[in-house]
């Protein structure tokens, strides 16, 4: 039987963790995070010299020429195939400022967040403990420290989010829950709902509208203290002082739009009411994720209406639906997308049973014998095709989710401690790991995504350590298996063409380089495929950058590469007028700071050009050399020096709120 996991305790008090769980979206590199910038937001007013002039100018605001709206810095992810989503990283200042948001209107949050009975996602009070995922638990001997290194205050920045939450955090366990079968047996009819570019077309304004009537707001409209106007600014401040449309991607974002979608629900239930004459949680029930909205009723005319209602209502908010995804579903409520994931997971399964078994709890995974490694992994892949082609979907449909399922069992085979096993149980583990991987590295290179690729890295990096430590001489078997594998991918994919959209971020291939560099020096990418994943030196992002520079480091055969990542972030960094409001640039500043692959001489002219934006007298040769020596105690966003990826993967999960 498995231990029962305990619940780390977080300091509620510590409103800087807003920083580390509310502003950055959750599609980001493996080696970027916001802990960096909490350890020095976290020492505000407590520092001199350098570090001073850095948190003024760049993160409170308080020693910038002038405290404007900022840019966020945009960049664009694969969504799928075809389509592309848009993703912001927001200016250091703006987060300050929404961490200053969250501490003084954290109770009114949680008020405006607890008026909707139909919503199944939304914030119920502040965090005061979470849990680690189980899984990650059984391999806590594959990381270099855990997850907090130093009692209990540290797990403060690894929670979830700001918030605790009621309701489902992944919209599967809707379809899975008691409430759902309630539902069913209640109602007849089910229609889906979907709002069109939602974020995109949120108005700032309407918050004002959603938690007082529209005719209070334009009638107090010099009055800047109430917390809808407060938000407003916050989230203008973030986006360039736009009204129409929000940063997409951070957790406060969420907040944000949760608050509208509560007014809408609640104002739909009362006009259903009044002048539909249909009562909630008789006549018909809605529910809400985020911005799917589904409608359960008794009758298609009932269903009809209730859809008509919510969707005009949504239309004073400047919101609009698309009627072309959405879904009208009598008994059973089982979709084609429910079917397939239901006949993949006991295809899987059985699967996993052929060469693997369960031990004790649940936990552990020892393997059996495979005779014949190839034909193994082939027919898998081949029942994968299989029900592709007999339901008409893409990988994309699948491969997701099989990832995500054969990551979790790595985990559990990596379980174990092998010092003294006998040969044959040491090459079972062998050809479980080869076949394993095979399989991954199939249904990543035929569907990748940036969601997958966070689990790839995973089981990439668990294998690593796992073989390393238990396997003896055959380690260098896996090590070398997953190197060709990833090397066929990365250098398959620089052959091909890069997506033609301005702002893309390479994250499916990026990762999957990050993961590969902990198999050390003896096994690096030739430098042509390195640079080929990256943009041309003058189209160089601020992740190719950090990106590239991680992974080259100060290897010999990279020196051309790193001189062109080094040179175009100089190019960058040239001219700081617009720092206090660029996010790319301030990012881009404060990593490069503390950056060990980059000549102090280039760091302190930096340093220099920013305190001249700043018009402060220049800092002494010695806080200078001072505050570059002891840059690698105080990164911001990279931890070049002491970052352990699988601790920084586990973190990542942890925060993924939806």
């Amino acid at each position: 039987m498995s231990k029962p996991i305990k619940p780390k305790r977080i300091n509620k008090r510590d409103y800087c963790r807003v920083l580390a769980t509310e502003t950055l979206p959750y599609e980001t590199p493996i080696i970027f995070s916001n802990e960096g910038l909490y350890n020095n937001a976290s020492r505000v007013g407590r520092v001199n010299g350098v570090a001073k002039v850095l948190l003024d100018g760049l993160i409170t605001g308080e020693g910038a020429p002038k405290f404007s709206p900022t840019t966020p810095h945009s960049f664009k992810i694969r969504k799928n195939a075809l389509e592309f989503r848009r993703l912001a990283l927001v200016h250091p200042t703006s987060q300050w400022r929404i961490k200053n948001f969250y501490e003084k209107y954290e109770t009114l949050i949680l008020h405006y967040c607890g008026l909707s009975p139909a919503s199944i996602r939304a914030p119920k009070r502040v965090a005061a403990t979470f849990y680690t995922k189980s899984s990650w638990e059984n391999i806590n001997q594959y990381k270099n420290g855990g997850v907090a290194d130093t009692g209990t205050d540290r797990y403060t920045k690894y929670s979830p989010s700001f918030f605790a939450y009621r309701g489902h955090d992944r919209l599967y366990k809707f379809y899975d829950s008691r409430d759902f079968l309630e539902l069913e047996k209640a109602y007849g009819f089910l229609w889906t709902l979907d709002v069109s570019k939602c974020f995109d077309s949120i108005y700032t304004h309407c918050m004002s509208w959603a938690v007082k009537d529209k005719e209070f707001t334009k009638a107090h409209v010099d009055i800047d203290s109430t917390f809808g106007q407060a938000f407003d600014t916050v989230m203008r401040h973030a986006n360039h002082n736009e009204t129409n449309g929000i940063v997409i991607g951070p957790e406060v974002s969420r907040i944000f739009s949760e608050i509208i979608f509560q007014a809408v629900d609640r104002r739909a239930i009362v006009r259903l009411k009044e002048i539909d004459q249909l009562s909630f949680g008789i006549d018909y029930d809605i529910r809400r994720y985020v911005d799917d909205v589904f409608v359960f009723a008794k009758s298609e005319v009932a269903a009809k209406t209730i859809y008509e209602r919510y969707s005009d209502i949504l239309t004073t908010f400047n919101l609009h639906t698309n009627s072309s995804k959405s879904l009208r579903l009598n008994r059973p409520f089982f979709t084609k997308k429910s079917r397939i994931t239901r006949d993949i997971s006991n295809k899987a399964n059985e699967f996993f049973e052929k060469f693997t078994e369960d031990v004790g709890d649940v936990s552990r995974l020892i393997p059996k014998k495979i005779f014949y490694p190839w034909k193994l992994t082939r027919s898998f892949i081949d029942v994968v095709k299989s029900i592709c082609s007999y339901n008409d979907v893409t990988y994309d449909d699948v491969s997701s989710y099989l990832i995500s399922t054969f990551t979790e069992r790595i985990k559990k085979l990596a379980n174990t401690n092998l010092i003294s096993a006998d040969e044959d149980t040491i090459l079972n583990y062998r050809d479980s790991c080869l076949v394993l991987l095979d399989v991954l590295f199939f249904l990543y290179s035929v569907a990748p995504s940036v969601s997958s690729s966070y689990k790839l890295a995973t089981s990439i990096i668990v294998l690593i350590r796992f073989s390393e430590r238990n396997l003896g001489d055959y380690k260098e078997t896996v090590k070398q298996r997953i190197f060709d594998l990833a090397n066929s991918f990365l250098s398959k994919r620089a052959d091909g063409k890069r997506a033609a959209v301005e702002g893309f971020t390479w994250l499916e291939t990026i990762n999957v380089l990050l993961a590969i560099r902990e198999l050390g020096e003896n096994y690096l990418l030739p430098e042509k495929t390195v640079r080929s994943l990256f943009d041309d030196a003058s189209e160089f992002s601020y992740f190719d950058i950090v990106c590239g520079l991680f992974y080259v480091r100060k290897e010999p055969m990279y020196r051309a590469l790193r001189r062109s990542l080094v040179k175009a972030a100089d190019t960058k960094l040239r001219n700081l007028s617009d720092i206090f409001t660029n996010s790319e640039k301030a990012h881009l500043f404060l990593d490069m700071l503390t950056c060990p692959h980059i000549y102090h001489t280039q760091r302190r002219r930096w340093i220099e050009n920013l305190y001249a934006q700043m018009k402060l007298d220049m800092p002494s040769v010695e806080d200078l050399a001072e505050f570059i020596g002891n840059t690698t105690m105080h990164y911001w966003f990279v931890n070049w020096t002491e970052v352990d990826l699988l601790n920084s993967l586990e973190k990542k999960e942890l925060k993924r709120a939806y």
